[in-house]
């Protein structure tokens, strides 16, 4: 895998789920960089693992052993993602 991603990327995939980036340089597609979700949770993570992969952040992520259920409309608000697939059902 060709190794073309920028500082920028990170802040505008960062942005498109409702967070940020918290690492202000670049240090390639596998090093584990800082990120916080719109529900500021900091976690670390790899852009490979986030953009490439399609995982975000894993305090918010559901989990077959989280038998509480997930908010989708209080993810659908921080999350414009999630937003755009999320029907509240009004």
């Amino acid at each position: 895998m060709r190794d073309s991603l920028e500082h920028a990327d990170l802040v505008a995939f960062a942005t498109s789920r409702g967070g940020v980036v918290v690492c202000t340089e670049y240090r390639g597609v596998a090093a584990l960089h800082r990120w916080r979700c719109g529900r500021d949770h900091e976690f670390e993570a790899s852009p490979r693992l986030l953009i490439h992969g399609g995982y975000w952040c894993p305090t918010c992520a559901p989990t077959v052993n989280d038998t509480s259920g997930w908010d989708w409309v209080e993810q659908a608000s921080v999350d414009p993602l999630i937003a755009r697939f999320h029907r509240s059902g009004s």
